[in-house]
């Protein structure tokens, strides 16, 4: 739990303090152009793993520790990352659609199995609505809040050593209130800029609780096509029953982003 809470506080200070210092200059002001602005950005998420994850018993809960920079590229089975936005003025909607496909094995303690496999199947799609707090060339800073869907299909498979081959399978589903902060700055006069988010959700009506950070360095190569390398973080905590997702996912992200 400490170590959870400190990743939480390190992160929520790393992002707030790129972002706030560029995002709050001095008599803001905000562009409320009547035109409709949209952004398409697929992305890739080179996301490690670390957690435990539990089925039904009489399985027990494994643990899983996948690191992004060691093994994650033989672990991925399959993935798929979006975002879009559309935005009016001040007001506008986002959508971010998360799909994952990791697998890991490791050898099991005593005898009775030599292996286990854990495969995770993860559909995590963010719905909300944003409003933009503060606008000044470029710089923006906007409050986000919406809804954030679930679909985790998790399977446990041990083979067979002194005891028989075991598999078992579950799939949950959940819904998360979210709320949070997304923001963007140009870094001088230069073509660089850097972009970012926080979204907290959660709080015990899906999950128990779930954060999520992102910070981008990028370069604008034309007034409508830029790129991004960044890193993210998310972790959730969900339970119920006993099935048990408690997974921090963190890694490399590769964005490229086109305005229309």
């Amino acid at each position: 739990m400490n170590f959870l809470l400190n990743k939480f506080l390190q992160s929520f200070l790393w992002c707030l303090l790129f972002l706030l210092m560029f995002i709050f200059p001095a008599h803001a002001a905000t562009d409320d152009n009547d035109t409709w602005q949209f952004q398409l950005a697929p992305y890739a998420w080179l996301a490690g793993q670390k957690g435990t994850v539990g089925t039904i018993p009489p399985l027990p809960p494994a643990d899983i520790d996948i690191d992004f920079y060691d093994d994650i590229l033989g672990n991925i089975k399959g993935a798929l990352f979006l975002v879009g936005e559309a935005r009016k003025g001040r007001f506008g909607i986002v959508a971010d659609v998360a799909y994952n496909d990791i697998e890991m094995e490791d050898p099991t303690p005593g005898q009775g199995f030599t292996l286990l496999r854990s495969r995770t199947q993860s559909w995590i799609v963010s719905a909300a609505g944003f409003y933009r707090l503060t606008e000044r060339q470029g710089t923006f800073l906007d409050l986000i809040g919406g809804v954030r869907y679930w679909s985790v299909d998790s399977t446990l498979t041990l083979t067979e050593g002194l005891l028989p081959a075991q598999s078992i399978s579950n799939k949950e589903d959940w819904f998360d209130p979210i709320i949070g902060l997304k923001g963007f700055s140009k870094l001088g006069d230069s073509r660089f800029f850097v972009s970012g988010f926080l979204v907290l959700g959660g709080f015990g009506a899906g999950s128990d609780f779930m954060w999520d950070a992102n910070l981008n360095l990028g370069y604008q190569w034309t007034e409508t096509f830029s790129t991004t390398l960044g890193y993210r973080y998310l972790d959730v905590d969900y339970e119920d029953g006993s099935f048990l997702y408690d997974v921090a996912q963190d890694g490399l992200t590769l964005g490229l982003s086109w305005r229309f």
